[in-house]
């Protein structure tokens, strides 16, 4: 179903046409910007007064629209495109003709979860706090309020098991149920053949990050992520779309997202790179220890510069970890784990950790900043909102995948070592 309506805007008085796409959503607010004056304006479907803000609702315009004013196309579960009125040429429609039936369904499917996942929010986010804070009473209380979890025991293998339950529930809209399974199986494999193989090294690999508590803070801050990533549910839906369909083509079109903007959700990409920076440290020591049978010990094409003179940042994986984000990635040979490199743009982190951009709400057209330039901004780059939060979603999925090592070797420390957490 579909909705017209003609709203005026509060500041400039621009009348603008507007079609709004109904989901399945209880609540569904919507964000749009005056395309004349960049007034936000903003309302929401589902409540009682519809919390109507930076314009007026014009309730005797005449329809269907004649294309005198500016057209916005909203739908909160699919991209929407630029451009005039055309009667019939739907979000959802489009959608349909693009994807083809089993795809849409498929992501329709997800959609759903969101809509469940979102109601869930409150219990799996205490689930989370009561863990971090090691308080087991509590954390079995909540676990009793969420059907789909089943804690066991108190047993430190199954408060991870129900630990891990609700990072699977908060995940599985956003992420790949395929590679999730190839990893939770991949990953205790390869920690197994590196205990049989290298060890010595491997225990003191555990060790060393479980005694500095570099494992336990990572794995609190990865776990952080999963509420986060709930609350942008609504900017993340038309991310999903481009998982059944060429996401080289994302660049190319001025398509958008029809709630939030840039400025609500650029923390979260900024915290998602501080998270799998760290991460990178696991992968890097794993990597070594299945390469050269020690963690510390990097490829000689990164240990050594072009005159064969040792560099001081890879000597060892605890000076790696200072190594900035882009560095990392490329010490790191051959992995056993493929990165996705599309996620990972460290010059749109930077951008948004030193607060250099800039954000038009009506294009949704995002333009960072990262070189240090003195007081000049001359050299930039750009992409749009929906493209931002694609980036998100990928990194998102980077970390999670992430995750699984740090689930299993938490696992193997537990059940194999026989120690603490």
């Amino acid at each position: 179903m579909n909705i017209c309506k003609c709203f005026k805007c509060d500041t400039c008085d621009t009348l603008i046409d507007c079609r709004i796409g109904m989901s399945n959503r209880d609540v569904q607010p919507f964000q749009f910007a005056c395309p004349n004056c960049e007034e936000a304006i903003s309302f929401a479907i589902g409540t009682s007064d519809g919390d109507l803000k930076g314009a007026t609702d014009i309730k005797d315009f005449k329809g269907p629209f004649e294309g005198i004013n500016p057209f916005v196309d909203l739908h909160l579960d699919f991209p929407v495109s630029f451009g005039k009125y055309e009667m019939g040429d739907t979000a959802f429609m489009r959608a349909i003709g693009e994807l083809g039936e089993d795809a849409f369904n498929h992501l329709t499917n997800r959609l759903s979860l969101l809509d469940i996942l979102y109601s869930k929010k409150r219990n799996l986010q205490r689930l989370i706090t009561q863990y971090k804070r090691g308080d087991i009473r509590s954390f079995e209380k909540v676990c009793a309020d969420i059907p789909e979890i089943e804690l066991k025991s108190n047993k430190k293998e199954d408060v991870l098991a129900a630990l891990y339950s609700a990072t699977s529930i908060m995940s599985s809209p956003f992420t790949i149920h395929e590679h999730n399974k190839e990893l939770s199986n991949k990953i205790p494999l390869l920690i197994q053949q590196l205990h049989e193989h290298h060890h010595d090294k491997t225990i003191k690999f555990i060790n060393e990050i479980s005694d500095n508590s570099f494992l336990k803070n990572l794995h609190h801050d990865c776990l952080s992520l999963y509420p986060k990533i709930i609350e942008l549910d609504l900017p993340l839906r038309p991310s999903l779309y481009y998982d059944y369909t060429n996401s080289d083509e994302l660049g190319k079109v001025t398509t958008r997202v029809s709630t939030s903007d840039f400025d609500t959700c650029n923390n979260f990409y900024k915290d998602l790179t501080e998270v799998f920076s760290r991460q990178l440290t696991l992968l890097a020591g794993l990597n070594n220890l299945v390469k050269r049978g020690d963690f510390d010990l990097f490829d000689n094409s990164t240990r050594f510069n072009k005159k064969g003179d040792p560099i001081k940042d890879f000597s060892s994986l605890n000076k790696y970890a200072n190594v900035d984000l882009g560095r990392k990635v490329g010490a790191i040979d051959d992995a056993f784990y493929i990165i996705d490199t599309h996620s990972v743009d460290n010059k749109l982190r930077n951008g948004i950790a030193h607060y250099k951009y800039e954000y038009k709400e009506s294009t949704q057209l995002i333009t960072y900043f990262p070189s240090k330039e003195g007081m000049q901004r001359e050299k930039y780059y750009s992409l749009y909102f929906i493209e931002f939060m694609r980036k998100t979603l990928l990194l998102f999925r980077e970390v999670h995948s992430m995750n699984h090592i740090i689930k299993s070797l938490l696992y193997y420390r537990t059940l194999i070592l026989g120690k603490d957490i």
